[in-house]
């Protein structure tokens, strides 16, 4: 690898430069996504990261409301909050946390996975989360570099073209009237109170 030249250059303004980094948060894990936030925020990913030294970047992560979480942690992780108050302890679930603001669950994945540090607080001011892909011309004006997923996307039925789905293997012949639910989707059975039953009153 060369030492001298413009490419040796632009590695070495990149390393000490302050690099703009964009990612998608829909369908990521919040978790992984975070981890790898982290590790832009306080440089960890450069050869010349020290754990006292500040070399991080700015990273603007968007659609935060169309994070994942695997299986039911949604309703099964909570997160713990206390002001050193009387009565002010309390355990909320995740799923209500982003209801009520779709980029605190991002925030927080990502503030846990920079270490209980002093310096974390410099590192997490360079975040920046949005809830859609509305993204602010000053802040666009500045991105440099797009990051890799954390994890491949699965394409819907609907998303595949018609070449590609005379493609898919056939494991038995349908019959004339069978209904693809991509074609013509099935609407939800309509609820009808049974007359008999009584509301308590």
């Amino acid at each position: 690898m060369a030492t001298t030249g413009r490419f040796a250059r632009v590695q070495q303004w990149l390393q000490f430069h302050r690099q703009w980094h964009v990612v998608d948060a829909s369908n990521q894990d919040v978790y992984k996504l975070g981890k790898k936030v982290a590790d832009h925020l306080s440089g960890r990913y450069k050869p010349i990261w020290h754990p006292e030294s500040d070399v991080g970047d700015y990273c603007v992560v968007y659609n935060c409301k169309d994070v994942a979480m695997k299986g039911f942690d949604w309703k099964h992780v909570h997160y713990h909050f206390n002001k050193e108050y009387p009565r002010s302890k309390n355990e909320i679930p995740a799923y209500q946390i982003h209801e009520f603001d779709p980029c605190r669950i991002m925030f927080m994945a990502t503030y846990s996975e920079l270490g209980n540090n002093l310096i974390r607080r410099q590192h997490i001011l360079r975040l920046h989360l949005f809830t859609d892909d509305n993204i602010p011309e000053i802040i666009r004006a500045n991105i440099g570099r797009q990051m890799e997923l954390v994890q491949e996307i699965p394409k819907k039925s609907t998303d595949f073209s018609e070449k590609d789905k005379t493609k898919f293997p056939q494991l038995f012949t349908r019959n004339e009237n069978h209904l693809l639910d991509w074609e013509v989707p099935i609407k939800a059975p309509e609820y009808i109170r049974d007359p008999r039953i009584k509301k308590k009153k």
